[in-house]
C-alpha cells in the first residue's frame, strides 16, 4: 500500500483499520496493555505517551503487507517470512515523517528485538533495546497469544502466562513480563 509521506497519526491507524481491521484492534489492546506495564515500571509521564504511541502504531507497517499474508491460515513461505520481518523497519519509516515522533519511530522499529539478540531487525541485546520497546514486545506477543489466528485458536490466560515465563529472559523483559502479569490477572479475574 502506498501511503502519502504526511500523514498523521491519526491517518495512519484509520488506514490500518480499513486495510486490517484485526491488526487495528490488537493494536489498541497493545497500547492499552503497554501504557498500564509502563506505570507498573513508574516511567514517567512523557515515557508513558512515547510507550502508548509506540504500541499503538507498532504494526503500522503491515499496511505494505499483502492481506493474504496477514490472513493466511497455514504456515508462511521464506518469502513471506522476509516481508513480515519487514514491517517494522516499514512502520518505523512511516512514523519518523510525523514531527516529534522520533522516538515513537523507535520503538516501532525495535519492538521485535529481543535480550538474546535473536530478534529483528538488528539482533540487538537486551541492554540495547530501548525499555519501551521492551514493553511493546511483551504487551504485542501476550495479545497474539491470547487471540485467534487464522492458523491456531488463542491461549488461555494461564497458557500465555506460562509461554511469557518461559521465555522470560531470552524473548522477553522479565521485569517487563511480572508487570504485565499484575495487570492481566486481576482483570481475568473481574470479566470470569
Amino acid at each position: 500500500m502506498e501511503l502519502q509521506p504526511e500523514l498523521g497519526i491519526h491517518e495512519l491507524m484509520g488506514a490500518l483499520g480499513d486495510a486490517h481491521a484485526d491488526t487495528y484492534r490488537h493494536s489498541l489492546e497493545v497500547a492499552e496493555s503497554a501504557t498500564e506495564v509502563a506505570k507498573r515500571l513508574g516511567l514517567d509521564h512523557a515515557q508513558r505517551v512515547e510507550v502508548e504511541l509506540g504500541a499503538l502504531l507498532h504494526d503500522v507497517g503491515k499496511l505494505r503487507l499483502p492481506p493474504a499474508i496477514l490472513r493466511k491460515p497455514g504456515g508462511l513461505s521464506h518469502e513471506e517470512r522476509r516481508l513480515i520481518r519487514m514491517h517494522p523497519d516499514w512502520g518505523a519509516d512511516m512514523v519518523a515523517r510525523i514531527p516529534g515522533l522520533e522516538i515513537v519511530a523507535l520503538i516501532v522499529r525495535l519492538h521485535h528485538e529481543r535480550p538474546d539478540g535473536l530478534g529483528y531487525p538488528y539482533g540487538l541485546t537486551e541492554g540495547q533495546i530501548p525499555v519501551a520497546a521492551r514493553i511493546v514486545s511483551v504487551c504485542d506477543a501476550y495479545g497474539a497469544m491470547t487471540k485467534a489466528r487464522p492458523y491456531r485458536a488463542p491461549l488461555e490466560l494461564d497458557a500465555a502466562v506460562m509461554e511469557l515465563h518461559r521465555h522470560a529472559g531470552t524473548q522477553f523483559d522479565p521485569d517487563v513480563v511480572e508487570a504485565l502479569i499484575e495487570f492481566v490477572r486481576p482483570r481475568e479475574r473481574l470479566s470470569a
